[in-house]
């Protein structure tokens, strides 16, 4: 027999603190974004207006077995609420890759069923939306069971490309194409004949984490500038969470924070964060001063070489298909949306959704 209790609140919620880690680590949905350290500092930063609903499912024998890391929001039109729906922590204003629920391997049926089963039974609300699930996930395939007749629906949201990375430096080069290859070393060797060197820097100094920060604000400011496009830093509330996560992710080692500095200024950066032995890429940005130079792809390709020496055995590049990832690889991980309508509202809303969408994607084609 699994039982479910509810954290509503933020004590609760740090008092999962080792409890979730330690689930974590059984779990199959292991990965950055999944963290509590992650979770707690999204809910803390971003809680107004929300309903927190963690479901939390326990074994026989008192033992954490499944977390389904939720909230309660509301959807308005003029001010007005118009749908009541749940989603997973870590959604908007940022962006969060490969969420899914925590569950312990092999438990992931009785689990999920005894969580969807609470969700319809013990509360009301209108739509579920369970976003940038890996379209691998047991959660995708074992839904189509435990919902039984319930209608819900999905979608591919998120294309995320990555690289496989080989335990040589030289090895991961061979992967590309010569024509790849070629133009990487060129255009580094070009840009330290031009500026008689350059430096690779990496934040270790906890107390210059916010001015490290501010500078990749500034950064990806000034790179998003060029095509006029406000950027993913321009909210106070997002730099807020994001300096805040940055000191906490350095003092475990999970933050790699680079810049490419050339003659003493800061050229270009890249955000990324270092977990499983993966590398996960969440920002960068660069100075148009040094575009022509291409200091944001020399920058990815020795935040590369550093990943690879320091043992890690991916660079996932997150969602989002470039041309300078495309570039890099052919291999990709798709995330899909997960919709769950629970009133006349719910399914209404999506009709109107998927008919926008189809228009959208209409004018699109005429356009071309």
């Amino acid at each position: 027999m699994l039982s479910i209790k509810k954290v509503n609140t933020l004590k609760e919620f740090s008092e999962l603190k080792e409890d979730w880690a330690i689930l974590l680590k059984k779990s199959r949905s292991d990965t950055v974004f999944l963290t509590w350290k992650w979770m707690y500092t999204w809910w803390e930063s971003f809680q107004k207006n929300k309903y927190l609903f963690i479901l939390t499912v326990y074994d026989e024998n008192r033992d954490l077995i499944g977390i389904a890391p939720l909230c309660m929001d509301k959807k308005k039109i003029v001010g007005i609420t118009v749908l009541k729906y749940m989603h997973f922590l870590g959604t908007m204003p940022i962006s969060s890759d490969h969420l899914d629920f925590i569950i312990k391997r092999e438990r992931e049926r009785e689990v999920l069923k005894a969580i969807v089963d609470y969700l319809f039974q013990e509360i009301k609300w209108d739509l579920c939306l369970l976003s940038n699930i890996p379209i691998s996930s047991l959660t995708n395939k074992l839904l189509r069971e435990v919902m039984r007749n319930r209608p819900f629906q999905s979608e591919i949201s998120q294309v995320c490309p990555y690289i496989p990375l080989p335990t040589q430096i030289e090895d991961y080069y061979s992967s590309l194409s010569g024509n790849t290859r070629n133009t990487i070393k060129r255009k580094r060797r070009n840009l330290h004949k031009k500026y008689d060197g350059f430096e690779l820097i990496i934040l270790k100094d906890p107390s210059g984490i916010d001015s490290a920060m501010e500078k990749l604000f500034e950064l990806h400011e000034k790179r998003w500038m060029v095509v006029k496009h406000k950027g993913n830093f321009i909210k106070s509330s997002v730099r807020k969470f994001h300096k805040k996560i940055a000191r906490i992710f350095l003092d475990t080692d999970m933050l790699r924070l680079y810049f490419l500095k050339i003659q003493g200024k800061d050229a270009a950066t890249l955000y990324t964060f270092k977990y499983n032995k993966k590398l996960f890429y969440y920002q960068g940005g660069w100075d148009p001063e040094w575009s022509k130079d291409r200091v944001g792809n020399i920058l990815t390709n020795l935040v590369i070489e550093d990943a690879i020496n320091n043992g890690c055995s991916e660079y996932d590049f997150l969602r989002g298909t470039e041309d300078y990832k495309v570039r890099l690889t052919d291999k990709k991980k798709k995330e899909i949306d997960i919709f769950i309508p629970n009133s006349y509202t719910a399914k209404i809303y999506l009709l109107i959704r998927s008919l926008y969408h189809k228009m959208k994607e209409y004018g699109n084609k005429e356009r071309i």
